[in-house]
């Protein structure tokens, strides 16, 4: 598992506001944010998921919008995009 410092927090907890999209390859990704930032509110962010497992990990973790999207770099890109 990473190790996140002062400033690492700061970023998630402003990315967490819902100007970022997080993308998201596995769900242990999803598990180690929640273990590493747990105080953050995830509602507003917004998340893609190479996987309906993963994106499930990231309802769960509270994610308030969340997109399942192949790997592929076409189909993430219109995933992100959708979000606008």
């Amino acid at each position: 598992m990473p190790t996140f410092g002062n400033e690492e927090r700061r970023m998630i907890s402003k990315a967490a506001d819902g100007s970022a999209v997080w993308l998201f390859s596995s769900s242990e990704a999803v598990a180690n944010l929640r273990a590493l930032a747990p105080a953050i509110d995830w509602h507003a962010a917004a998340a893609v998921a190479t996987h309906e497992r993963i994106a499930q990990a990231a309802r769960t973790a509270g994610f308030g919008r969340v997109r399942v999207s192949p790997p592929s770099l076409s189909s993430l890109v219109a995933s992100i995009e959708s979000f606008a």
